[in-house]
């Protein structure tokens, strides 16, 4: 790979905050779905393979590199055909590199190569906007470089960003990090292997039972299985109620038909032996979408309609030795979350992010797949914010969901 220096990396947890997540993890309440059993085990399941479904909050996704404006084609690119590989939809980590100054070349076309004893540090004092190179080296790499000058010496500025898919952002990274397994075909970095995910951005229930459906002879005995599924067929009915082409009652109706589509789906999971860690949806009536829009109320109802339905109903009378879950309402419901927890500013500033090759994303799904530390709304941190986006949850949600439910299965299984 490329000199990157691991200078800064965020996404980190302080201890405080590790502590506090962990607490909360441990504590049998009203989030975890199963009951708290008892006495002392004496193993613990070991899964051989972890195989995660749902939507963009479980999936580890890949951009082809035909998106990306790739400014330096006479640079080697390593699968070039794939593209970037190991981003997730909330805000990411990044390792960024010192930034080195080298003499300035006109004539060159290509990214310098600096090295520490060349300029560092030194006075450096840009002119125009960068110019942004991207080598897909081991699928995630970028460099940019600045025209500019040191004294009366023209020079260019070179900075490296890493997109650390190995570093957790997402819930289901969380828990097979925690099993000792990694996505190493999504995530070139992450070198552990024995984990996949079919999640996909914009899934809704039935894609998930397709997903299912298409991967069910990777399931077994010694696999656990995540599912996070049911927020994108709230915000479609949401939508349509906004629309005026569908009633309250009417959406309600939609969503409890499709979660007991979806726990028909899991009992059939279960059925080959595999064990299911399940999140349901977070509460959207909580979310910067919700608050902005004064509709709280009614998203919060519309993911109490499927949930409810998923869970209680749906999957009520399943062992706990074979299903694991959680509610996360807890953790965002004024009355239950943390006092310090940000949850009407998104994490990301949607304004500021760019694509890799510097230009403006496309839509706001784009928005947070490129989202990280570069680009986080002044005053908000990774340590309180609670959603990514307008609608989607930012890692310390995603630590939280994930711890938890990772120790529940450890208790159950």
């Amino acid at each position: 790979m490329s000199r990157v220096a691991t200078r800064r990396l965020s996404l980190n947890p302080s201890p405080r905050l590790a502590r506090r997540m962990g607490a909360v993890a441990l504590a049998c309440a009203s989030i975890v779905l199963a009951s708290c059993g008892g006495g002392d085990r004496k193993s613990y399941f070991t899964p051989s393979n972890i195989v995660s479904f749902g939507d963009e909050n479980s999936a580890i996704a890949a951009v082809p590199s035909s998106d990306i404006n790739l400014l330096d084609n006479t640079l080697p690119i390593p699968g070039a055909s794939v593209g970037f590989k190991g981003l997730s939809y909330t805000a990411k980590a990044v390792r960024v590199d010192a930034n080195f100054v080298c003499s300035s070349d006109p004539a060159a076309t290509r990214v310098q190569t600096c090295e520490a004893d060349n300029g560092q540090g030194a006075s450096f004092v840009a002119s125009g906007s960068p110019t942004y190179h991207v080598l897909i080296d081991n699928f995630n790499l970028v460099t940019k470089y600045e025209a500019g000058t040191v004294g009366a010496t023209a020079s260019q500025r070179t900075t490296t960003v890493d997109y650390a898919c190995d570093v957790a952002s997402t819930w289901v990274q969380i828990v097979a990090q925690a099993y000792g397994k990694g996505y190493t075909s999504q995530c070139a970095q992450d070198k552990r292997g024995g984990a996949v995910s079919y999640a996909a951005l914009g899934a809704k229930t039935a894609d998930v039972i397709n997903q299912i459906n298409a991967n069910r002879g990777s399931l077994g005995s010694k696999t656990i299985v995540t599912i996070m599924v049911g927020q994108n067929d709230i915000l479609e009915q949401y939508q349509l109620i906004k629309a005026s082409s569908q009633s309250e009652a009417g959406a309600t109706a939609v969503l409890q038909s499709r979660a007991a589509d979806m726990a028909a789906a899991i009992k059939g999971v279960i059925g080959t032996g595999a064990k299911v860690m399940l999140a349901l949806t977070p509460d959207l009536g909580q979310t910067p979408l919700a608050t902005a829009a004064g509709d709280s109320t009614l998203l919060t109802n519309l993911v109490r309609a499927y949930n409810d339905r998923l869970y209680i109903t749906g999957l009520g009378n399943v062992s706990g030795r074979e299903l694991a879950g959680i509610n996360p309402e807890s953790l965002t419901k004024p009355g239950t979350r943390s006092t310090s927890y940000q949850y009407v500013t998104p994490l990301c500033d949607a304004a500021a992010v760019l694509r890799p090759d510097g230009t403006t994303p496309a839509n706001d799904d784009e928005k947070l797949l490129y989202c990280t530390s570069q680009y986080y709304t002044s005053g908000t941190a990774t340590s309180t914010a609670i959603w990514a986006d307008a609608k989607r949850p930012a890692p310390l949600l995603h630590n939280l969901i994930g711890v938890t439910v990772f120790n529940r299965g450890r208790e159950q299984f």
